[in-house]
């Protein structure tokens, strides 16, 4: 016994019409096809459907059930024809990003947003992670998405920058330095730094080091700590001063003294993905985070591969 999809859509179409030649015109057809159809598909069900009568047709009590059942096979082919082309164009489907915590701080809460109200059917993760996770796993195809710093080394990458934003010296708050209004780099010669291990964040750490250097000194590097939060409360707690990206500022850490540096070393945070990723939603949050960013550059290195 099979049923077809025309089968049906003529039937519900003769039964709300409940005429031959309403329900043919309806569809577009001429009768005797339209007349063929519905007595196979009585054939093929072993019931009938419809009682015939001079004026017209009426369904019999099975007609009436399979009127049910047809509209919901319907609406349901319908809807699966919706499905796939709003999947086909990233309006469905899921997504998943992973991002730094210095992200968290800048970039990260308004593109979340902006992407969750255009494309509101699209399952998005969004995770926290270490710059070398987020590196494996967006190698591993893990995530469709890293948000970090400028080091990702995957193969077959494309970056795109997101922001770029100075990086401000925290020191404790019983600091010398923490009431002055103008600090050089070079007020820093004796003390010590808490940083991140280069090994996780090369841009970040060589963007200190390099910065330092340029006005004659090599950085004390007394700590490395992974968690741009957790130097700072290292920093509040006495135990060396630090740069961090100046969007850290909205961390609030008690005890932690944010200044304003001339000639401070630059951060930047890319958007970074796999070209042979074939995510249809991909695009579409490319899109919102160029939107995010204010600028239109595309790709860095023109979608640098790696």
């Amino acid at each position: 016994m099979t049923v077809t999809f025309n089968q049906f859509r003529y039937f519900c179409t003769l039964a709300e019409t409940l005429h031959f030649g309403q329900a043919a015109e309806r569809l577009g057809i001429s009768q005797p096809p339209l007349s063929r159809q519905i007595a196979l598909l009585e054939e093929n069900l072993g019931a009938e459907l419809f009682i015939r009568g001079r004026k017209g047709v009426s369904l019999t009590a099975a007609g009436r059930q399979l009127l049910d059942d047809s509209r919901d096979v319907l609406r349901l082919a319908d809807q699966a024809t919706r499905n796939v082309v709003a999947t086909s164009r990233g309006q469905k489907g899921g997504l998943s990003v992973g991002f730094t915590m210095c992200a968290a701080y800048s970039v990260v809460p308004q593109l979340t947003m902006q992407y969750m109200q255009r494309f509101p059917e699209v399952t998005l993760s969004v995770r926290e992670m270490l710059p070398n996770v987020l590196e494996t796993e967006l190698k591993e195809g893990k995530i469709d998405f890293a948000i970090t710093f400028p080091d990702i080394e995957a193969k077959g990458s494309r970056q795109y920058t997101l922001s770029r934003e100075p990086m401000n010296l925290v020191v404790p708050q019983d600091h010398r330095l923490s009431q002055s209004t103008r600090v050089s780099i070079a007020d820093l010669r004796d003390e010590n730094f808490i940083c991140v291990p280069r090994e996780q964040a090369p841009h970040l750490h060589d963007g200190i080091v390099r910065r330092c250097q340029a006005d004659g000194f090599a950085p004390k590097v007394a700590l490395e700590v992974y968690l741009q939060q957790t130097i700072i409360n290292f920093v509040a707690a006495g135990l060396g001063v630090a740069f961090v990206p100046e969007s850290m500022r909205l961390a609030h850490i008690q005890g932690a003294a944010f200044k304003n540096v001339r000639n401070a070393p630059m951060v930047e945070q890319v958007l970074a993905w796999r070209a042979a990723n074939r995510n249809p939603c991909m695009p579409g949050f490319l899109e919102v985070a160029k939107d995010v960013s204010g600028t239109s550059r595309g790709s860095t290195g023109a979608g640098r591969t790696e």
